[in-house]
């Protein structure tokens, strides 16, 4: 059964054996008309991520294929919140802990840094008739479907908007579902060949990193790097080995970074690193210890041992005089690195 991103089930499309005419049958039996969906009410922020249409085509695979596993197998109930709005759409958050609170406050279950969200903005619940979400008298409202709520019942597919900007879907599943929306986040964040954030994910970090150091007052820095002479080690050794320099350079830099850090794949033997809180003078201490792990590791290839090393461009917001926008800051950055290329390579820089 494929459910409906307004909380009701689509009943005409139950998985049922096709019922086939009769030989002597001469005129088809007539296609029942489903009638028109109606319209949600305007929310801002309630379009589906266009990734749902392959969730859905592989829901209704797993639940075609569920009448051929064995009745003794149960489905175990799993809450999920999937993430349908900005920089972190498609992610998905589990509704293990209850009740589960939402808000801007450090203490929340589910912490959201969003200006139109309250401290203690809503709580999700659960007693003997399911799981419904309560309003903390937030200052801009909990939605439920698009209606402003004080306490809703919540079903299967519902959608939660909670202030004017963050909307998720709720639904009830199983842990093969919850692993295969988790693959699928993955799969539109992140490289394939790397393990590193893509660059779509980059550019909208980047806008959300620079929006949030303008609201609090925090500073937000550019890393970016650089495999030297990474033509040649192709050319020498292979592209194969190029590949194997690509996915040391991720493994070796990872180790140096914290968790709200984001590395990504800026393009081709190009990354850069997102830094929420640190100064220019702290993104260059952090350059300088990638390029000196890269330096002095050894990437072996079949039976050949490759040494590969990178320069670095470092840039803040305060190296912006025009405005720190993401075009400016990844434009700074990128002429340090271009100097730290034909100043001879293997170095970082951080001004000019």
């Amino acid at each position: 059964m494929v459910k409906e991103a307004d909380g009701r089930r689509d009943n005409s499309r139950v998985d049922q054996p096709a019922i086939r005419p009769s030989p002597r049958t001469t005129q088809a039996e007539p296609q029942a008309v489903r009638p028109a969906r109606p319209s949600l009410p305007s929310v801002p922020e309630m379009r589906e991520p266009a990734f749902l249409d392959e969730a859905r085509t592989m829901e209704v695979f797993l639940r075609t294929n569920e009448q051929t596993t064995s009745p003794s197998m149960t489905r175990a109930e799993r809450a999920l919140l999937l993430r349908m709005d900005g920089v972190h759409a498609g992610s998905v958050i589990a509704v293990d802990h209850l009740p589960c609170t939402v808000g801007r406050h450090p203490t929340n279950t589910l912490r959201i840094d969003e200006d139109s969200i309250s401290r203690f903005h809503a709580r999700i619940s659960r007693d003997d008739q399911g799981f419904f979400v309560e309003d903390l008298e937030s200052r801009n409202g909990t939605f439920v479907g698009g209606e402003r709520s004080a306490r809703h019942r919540l079903q299967d597919g519902a959608w939660l908007t909670f202030g004017t900007q963050v909307s998720f879907r709720f639904t009830v599943t199983d842990m093969r579902e919850e692993r295969l929306l988790r693959r699928l986040y993955e799969s539109s964040t992140r490289d394939a060949l790397t393990g590193a954030y893509n660059r779509s994910h980059f550019d909208e970090r980047l806008r959300a990193e620079i929006a949030f150091a303008s609201r609090h007052g925090t500073e937000a820095s550019l890393v970016l790097l650089d495999i030297d002479h990474f033509k040649r080690v192709n050319d020498t050794y292979g592209h194969q080995a190029g590949d194997i320099v690509l996915k040391e350079l991720v493994t070796t830099s990872q180790r140096s970074l914290r968790t709200e850090d984001v590395f990504a794949r800026f393009g081709g033997e190009e990354f850069g690193v997102i830094l929420r809180g640190i100064n220019l003078r702290g993104a260059t201490r952090l350059g300088e210890r990638l390029r000196v792990a890269l330096e002095q590791t050894s990437i072996v290839f079949e039976d050949k041992t490759i040494r590969a090393t990178l320069s670095a461009g470092c840039a803040s917001m305060l190296c912006c005089p025009s405005g720190a926008s993401p075009d400016e800051l990844v434009r700074v950055a990128d002429r340090r690195l271009y100097l730290a290329k034909t100043g001879g390579r293997n170095r970082v820089i951080s001004e000019g």
